[in-house]
């Protein structure tokens, strides 16, 4: 019977065009606007949501969401036969706004963390699997899974996107792998929400397998686990201000 009410559910939404289009941006709202508070929620394992969960369903999962006046943002990723996209739901109050897949394509993707202030753009850190996918953008520092540098899919590595609230549209992106000896990607996932500090910089924090890459792109020169990094980028996503890693030796460290 559940099942059966959320179906029609589903449906209904459809119907009066709220929501159920991936990569939907026809629906939008106004954002309460900027606190100067960012507020942030990260979940290491994401969670499974779709478009026709209600407000009160979210709430219950273990979706990162962050809540601004009647805003929520809530950030996890939607199970599609064999393969996994990440998910954006805007709820106002009660009321769906938009409910978007960020990238739909056949590497399983996860959004795991939300950051943001009520403002003009939240961040999210994603989780992908493979490269060719529509988180790749050539705005970023690090434009794709693999930019044209190395080779290889399968390792987890983390993204980080820049989205505009106001109707869920992805505007920056930027990837953050490591690299293993036969310069094949290798993982590099993150442990927190980034954080974003009083001049607007964009902090991502990550657990990093063997090589973590470097401001140069290059793998940094690492001995043994663990390998806990820091990264931190301007607010647009496209220039690596510095990099560090424990055990590993730095280019240009941030010295936090």
């Amino acid at each position: 019977m559940m099942a059966f009410f959320r179906y029609f559910l589903f449906l209904f939404v459809c119907y009066f065009n709220l929501a159920c289009s991936n990569n939907s941006s026809h629906n939008s709202a106004p954002v309460p606007g900027s606190t100067g508070i960012w507020i942030s929620d990260y979940t290491s394992s994401s969670a499974s949501i779709d478009c026709s969960m209600t407000y009160d369903e979210l709430a219950e999962s273990s979706a990162a969401r962050v809540t601004v006046d009647t805003t929520s943002l809530f950030v996890g990723y939607i199970q599609k036969d064999n393969n996994q996209n990440p998910l954006l739901i805007r709820m106002d109050d009660s009321r769906q706004i938009y409910c978007i897949e960020h990238e739909t394509q056949s590497p399983d993707g996860r959004a795991e963390a939300i950051t943001w202030d009520g403002g003009e753009y939240a961040y999210i850190v994603y989780t992908m699997t493979g490269g060719g996918t529509d988180l790749e953008m050539s705005n970023g520092w690090l434009s794709s899974y693999s930019a044209g540098l190395y080779s290889g899919g399968g390792p987890k590595v983390s993204v980080i996107g820049r989205v505009k609230p106001f109707d869920g549209v992805l505007s920056n992106s930027t990837f953050i792998i490591a690299v293993k000896s036969d310069n094949k990607v290798n993982s590099h996932a993150p442990s927190a929400a980034v954080d974003v500090d009083s001049t607007g910089n964009v902090i991502f924090y990550g657990e990093s397998a063997h090589k973590p890459i470097d401001t140069d792109k290059k793998p940094m020169d690492c001995t043994d686990y663990p390998f806990d990094s820091t990264y931190i980028f301007s607010e647009d996503l496209s220039t690596l201000i510095c990099a560090q890693c424990t055990n590993c030796t730095l280019k240009n460290p941030c010295n936090l």
